[in-house]
């Protein structure tokens, strides 16, 4: 009777376990990698991976999912019995662009950070990032104005002084793009990449499934998205391999109890040839997730970085929109530059979380 009820137990127990479990995709029911997924208090519950699973949505009823190229969702599970939750396109275009015999090409780039840990937004992060492309050199350069508050005075010091330079470097756009250097693993042999029947081009390496490629060629745009902390790894192991076949000298093996990952998405606007260039960035997505051991708390990273303004200009017209730009920015100002150039807002729930970070920074 024991083993019985048991037994039972078990299987109760593998059944909710399952029922935890939420594959997030989009309207044509391909799967959404890095999605960021949050309670109603901005706390941070997971991300989803590169098949759109959210494999534990911690007991937590209501969930908020946030994505840069998706419109915000909001779900009671209990109303999904699915399991599947699908996210609509957000519409975010570039507006056109007149090429002319300019000095420089001068592409504006609007980005915003999160920080998210379990008890919810630590820090918040946004501004511009002025790219300019000089045709002569061909020189690519940029010019970073932002604004960052943090919770409290020692964490927002880490971040700004620590890793905010290397924030606001992943804002800015770059030359080569991950489409790019995709192309250049597969040309080394570290990646593969295999054609669906859907059209969606899969980029795996030889132990698992890495990301996808979807070019939609009647809308001109190329959406990449690619997991590169696990290519690196990979990479790591098979090299760390080869060493031990050719020295006999086993190297002692990391045992990861929480897993990472950096997932980047990127749409770029494509001709019909399928090539993009640098001022063809319409929008990314930078999500990096980990463990802190010391606090025991997951915590997310979440940089969305789009494309606000294209123009051909010449030295003596950058300089004068350089002294325009030259502005202190609030939380304010960005919210008034995401309004006036039709950037998609934040979730509702993040939204507020970060409006009490700057409170309390006004408080301090």
């Amino acid at each position: 009777m024991r083993k019985a009820l048991l037994l039972i137990a078990l299987l109760v127990m593998a059944i909710v376990a399952h029922a935890q479990r939420i594959q997030v995709v989009d309207i044509d029911g391909l799967p959404i990698a890095a999605v960021c997924v949050t309670n109603e208090n901005g706390a941070l519950v997971g991300s989803t991976d590169s098949e759109g699973w959210l494999n534990d949505t911690k007991g937590v009823k209501h969930l908020y999912f946030s994505h840069v190229a998706f419109k915000p969702v909001d779900v009671n599970i209990d109303t999904i019995p699915s399991m599947s939750v699908v996210m609509q396109d957000e519409n975010f275009e570039l507006s056109e662009l007149e090429v002319r015999p300019k000095e420089l090409l001068y592409v504006q780039t609007y980005y915003r950070l999160i920080y998210v840990c379990d008890e919810g937004p630590l820090y918040f992060r946004g501004g511009v990032v002025d790219n300019t492309y000089e045709f002569a050199k061909q020189k690519l350069s940029k010019k970073i104005r932002s604004v960052s508050k943090g919770q409290n005075g020692l964490l927002r010091f880490l971040l700004s002084t620590l890793v905010g330079h290397y924030i606001d470097n992943w804002a800015r756009i770059d030359t080569t793009n991950s489409y790019k250097k995709i192309l250049k693993h597969v040309g080394k042999g570290n990646l593969f990449i295999t054609e669906e029947p859907s059209g969606r081009r899969v980029v795996s390496d030889t132990i698992s499934v890495l990301g996808y490629i979807d070019d939609d060629m009647q809308a001109g745009l190329r959406t990449t998205n690619f997991d590169t902390w696990t290519l690196k790894d990979h990479v790591e192991a098979t090299e760390a391999a080869a060493k031990e076949a050719k020295t006999g000298k086993k190297k002692k093996e990391k045992k990861e109890k929480y897993p990472s990952n950096h997932g980047y998405y990127e749409v770029y606007k494509i001709n019909e040839n399928g090539e993009s260039r640098i001022d063809d960035l319409v929008m990314k997505q930078i999500l990096v997730s980990g463990h802190f051991d010391r606090t025991d708390q997951d915590y997310i990273i979440l940089l969305e970085t789009y494309t606000i303004e294209r123009d051909y200009i010449d030295k003596k017209e950058f300089k004068q929109t350089r002294k325009e730009n030259e502005v202190e920015m609030d939380i304010n100002e960005l919210r008034r530059l995401e309004q006036n150039h039709h950037i998609p807002p934040l979730a509702p729930n993040l939204k507020a979380a970060v409006d009490e970070l700057f409170k309390k920074e006004l408080n301090n």
